[in-house]
């Protein structure tokens, strides 16, 4: 298994934090242009990502205000055996949020590589969603490749 992690701080209650991370009517601010399903342990999660295949996510992991772990059920080949595991760390000026995407051992090494330059641009769109009000969801996120 391979591990991408990226941290980036917000200004924001790590309630809010928190919720964006998993909710589905929150991911639609920042990541998603569609989100369905549940926000407890062992609920699933499906996203949508216009012409692109449905994500479908359990969610594995919760503790509350500090962590939320994803695992993908179903979605894209790329993604197969993705993690991912959102830890929040509230401090006095900000709430940081480290994300780890764990990816199987054989992810492409372009695919592999589309994660670690992605991720970073929808950590951005979380901070300006949960700072702003207005985040960069897919369509509207910052696009790194013309494909």
């Amino acid at each position: 298994m391979d591990k991408i992690r990226h941290r980036v701080g917000i200004k924001a209650n790590v309630q809010d934090v928190y919720e964006a991370v998993h909710h589905p009517s929150k991911l639609m601010g920042w990541w998603a242009t569609k989100a369905t399903g549940g926000t407890d342990l062992g609920s699933q999660v499906e996203l949508e990502f216009r012409g692109y295949p449905e994500f479908v996510w359990e969610i594995a992991d919760l503790l509350v205000n500090e962590r939320v772990r994803l695992n993908l059920l179903e979605g894209p080949e790329p993604w197969s055996g993705s993690q991912l595991i959102f830890e929040l760390d509230e401090t006095e000026a900000q709430v940081f949020v480290t994300l780890t995407h764990v990816t199987k051992s054989k992810t492409p090494k372009d695919a592999f590589q589309f994660f670690c330059t992605k991720w970073p641009l929808f950590l951005v769109s979380l901070k300006e969603f949960l700072e702003t009000g207005q985040g960069k969801p897919y369509p509207n996120d910052i696009r790194i490749q013309h494909d």
